[in-house]
């Protein structure tokens, strides 16, 4: 099993988005994949399809110490797993967080107690800025990928960014891997030049694809499907296609 957190400090960069291609990219690949949102908003469903609506239970129900990740684990057309959010309420969602202010290592636990094949690849989608959902992702990964505009307010969010990565990815062996991804990139001089900026601050710290902003992403949410699979020859998606080889280099060979 291989964990990578998709991370952000600010809302509104598409990594939801990414979370799912990426994921769809990987498992074309020939790794087993399996997607976790943990972000409230449960936003990941709509990019996968396959989700019966009459079922609310994701991972937000598993608050007692016997539920296990694998009942709510869905199949989606697109050649991956994931576990949504859930949409319980309210009440649901505070006993939820508590659960996880108590065990600094409950997501960590709980990935690892799933009977998931070894070369496993989890996505870890979740919601902006700091949030003990953040602190969980961060502590159960082996890899944090930051997705980042080229704007004025992604560049002036990376030392927040890097400030929690210090903060919760510290292990005794070292700190956790991390790279940083430039999405919605557009033409206008000015996001070209923050894209320059961003560039030499984070030098090859930056994965050295930048997805390009496209009218088809868009178009492919609202057909609930990945972009991978709505349209595959869209650059976007070339792009995408790209980032997942990228990091399908560094992870373990598939079995």
């Amino acid at each position: 099993m291989f964990v990578i957190a998709v991370v952000s400090a600010k809302g509104g960069v598409g990594k939801t988005t990414l979370s799912a291609n990426l994921g769809v990219g990987i498992a074309q690949r020939g790794y087993p994949v399996l997607i976790v949102d943990l972000d409230p908003q449960n936003a990941m469903q709509w990019h996968l399809g396959g989700l019966d609506q009459n079922d609310c239970k994701g991972i937000s129900a598993l608050t007692g110490s016997r539920t296990r990740l694998a009942g709510v684990m869905h199949s989606s057309p697109y050649q991956v797993n994931f576990v949504p959010f859930g949409h319980g309420g309210e009440a649901q969602r505070l006993r939820f967080e508590n659960a996880l202010e108590r065990q600094d290592d409950w997501l960590y636990n709980k990935l690892l107690s799933t009977n998931l094949p070894e070369n496993t690849v989890v996505l870890l989608d979740t919601p902006p800025g700091p949030s003990v959902y953040l602190r969980q992702a961060i502590r159960a990964a082996d890899y944090l990928l930051v997705v980042l505009l080229a704007d004025a307010a992604s560049y002036s969010t990376l030392p927040e960014m890097e400030e929690l990565i210090a903060a919760y990815g510290s292990r005794p062996s070292g700190q956790v891997g991390s790279a940083y991804i430039i999405n919605q990139t557009a033409e206008r001089q000015l996001a070209q030049d923050v894209l320059t900026l961003i560039a030499d601050r984070l030098g090859a710290r930056m994965v050295p694809y930048v997805v390009q902003e496209n009218q088809e992403v868009e178009e492919a949410l609202a057909h609930e499907r990945p972009l991978l699979s709505y349209r595959p020859e869209n650059p976007a998606a070339q792009t995408i296609r790209s980032i997942a080889d990228w990091i399908a280099y560094r992870l373990p060979p598939s079995r």
